[in-house]
């Protein structure tokens, strides 16, 4: 019903009106998101998106002052997208699993429907990544919103509370970065936060996919992390792992390097209904 609902506005919609991007709010219900297009952009052509979900106590406006995130996202042509938390935090999501505020699954539907009124975007490449508790968020998105996305990259931040039963919105495409000596978010334990082990999400996932316990190493594209993948996914769907040596960090030039891996995902990256 979403979808039919989304498909039928941009059908009946005359023509496409940003009234707002850069450093000026675009509100929706809920609450508001930033989207800055590439510079030299046409005006018409398709926008690759990136999503990104802040950490805790940032802001949208703290995103966009990150001008090498920024500029490394424009650089491949994409739309750089910030949603905003209250007070900096995102919420749970899912049955048996949701806290109280904000119902930051209807907030999402209502961020992307509300992006591609005002802007042609390409739903075939649209990249939901995070850090910290906004890599929580991406988690939580991935398991109960998938269709909103073509993939998913989570950096630094995993299931918080517990780790669902099982994931709704079926397989998916996922890349997480971790470092192994993040004493924040902790890779492969319960962390202070009440932070979930990155590794059972990922056991989750590969059962979702129908995977084998089997992994390769994927050809080096960052000096900074090296990536594992699972094989032999009856659904198909990609899953990375990628880690390094370092801390709770996030170089700025991670989030963009997710639409190379997006950009290197098989065809159709996701099934549309």
């Amino acid at each position: 019903m979403r979808c039919l609902l989304f498909c039928l506005t941009l059908i009946a919609l005359p023509q496409l009106a940003h009234s707002c991007g850069g450093t000026e709010r675009c509100t929706v219900e809920g609450g508001y998101y930033l989207a800055s297009p590439p510079p030299g952009w046409d005006g018409t052509s398709r926008l690759p998106v990136v999503v990104f979900y802040h950490g805790w106590n940032s802001s949208p406006e703290g995103m966009f002052r990150n001008s090498a995130m920024l500029g490394a996202v424009h650089r491949r042509g994409a739309m750089f997208v910030a949603p905003w938390a209250p007070t900096g935090y995102w919420r749970q999501i899912g049955m048996g699993r949701a806290e109280g505020g904000r119902d930051e699954l209807a907030f999402a539907h209502a961020v992307m429907a509300d992006l591609a009124i005002r802007w042609p975007i390409d739903r075939d490449r649209i990249l939901a990544s995070g850090f910290s508790r906004g890599g929580s968020m991406v988690w939580n998105l991935a398991c109960y919103a998938a269709d909103l996305f073509t993939a998913f990259q989570p950096i630094a931040g995993g299931f918080w509370n517990s780790d669902p039963k099982s994931c709704p919105s079926g397989p998916i495409h996922l890349r997480h970065i971790h470092g192994t000596a993040d004493r924040v978010v902790a890779y492969d334990e319960i962390g202070i936060y009440n932070s979930m082990p990155i590794p059972s999400g990922m056991a989750l996932l590969a059962r979702l996919n129908g995977c084998g316990a089997a992994v390769e190493d994927v050809p080096q594209t960052s000096e900074r992390y090296q990536c594992q993948r699972h094989t032999s996914c009856d659904t198909g769907r990609i899953l990375d792992l990628c880690l390094h040596e370092g801390g709770h960090s996030i170089p700025a030039e991670w989030v963009a390097e997710g639409l190379d891996w997006l950009e290197s995902l098989p065809r159709p990256p996701t099934q549309r209904d």
